[in-house]
């Protein structure tokens, strides 16, 4: 049976988590070509291995982006699938790493609403991978306290056949 998401505790190691945290900026695109996207895209190569089998290529962008919220910041509940557009490839997969302790911030939950509307919550725990179809309902609920901040993506591929 597919997950439309899937989790891992990747353990990485706190000191490497640390560096990741302050060699971005709001602004930073990681390239995929960096150390970070080899590592994000073995657990893309997993999960779908384990959950979808989905015909994938690349990266959206060929980045890996920094998120930063901050209290007031959330997202209202979408899906990171795009419209059909050509021959342009399709995202597929989408995925965070929580960068964060779940005690840095208040709120700021990835919340996601299953076919039958039940609504559940991925681990907060630092390092935290997790992977999800694109075209699932989630949001990021407001954040109250503190800052959350965590990588996120996109992996695209051919369109449906």
């Amino acid at each position: 049976m597919a997950f439309l998401t899937q989790w891992y505790f990747s353990n990485i190691p706190e000191s490497v988590v640390d560096l990741i945290e302050k060699s971005v900026t709001e602004e930073s695109q990681i390239p995929d070509t960096h150390w970070v996207g080899g590592f994000i895209w073995h657990y893309i190569l997993r999960a779908n291995r384990e959950n979808w089998n989905y015909d994938l290529s690349h990266l959206d962008g060929d980045s890996v982006k920094f998120k930063k919220y901050e209290v007031g910041d959330y997202q209202t509940w979408h899906t990171d699938a795009k419209p059909l557009q050509g021959d342009e490839p399709l995202r597929k997969i989408s995925f965070t790493i929580q960068l964060s302790n779940y005690d840095d911030y208040e709120g700021g939950n990835v919340e996601f609403m299953d076919e039958g509307q039940k609504k559940y919550i991925i681990p907060r725990q630092r390092g935290t991978v997790a992977l999800f179809d694109s075209s699932a309902q989630h949001r990021v609920c407001r954040v109250t306290k503190g800052i959350r901040k965590s990588l996120v993506g996109w992996c695209v591929g051919s369109q449906w056949r």
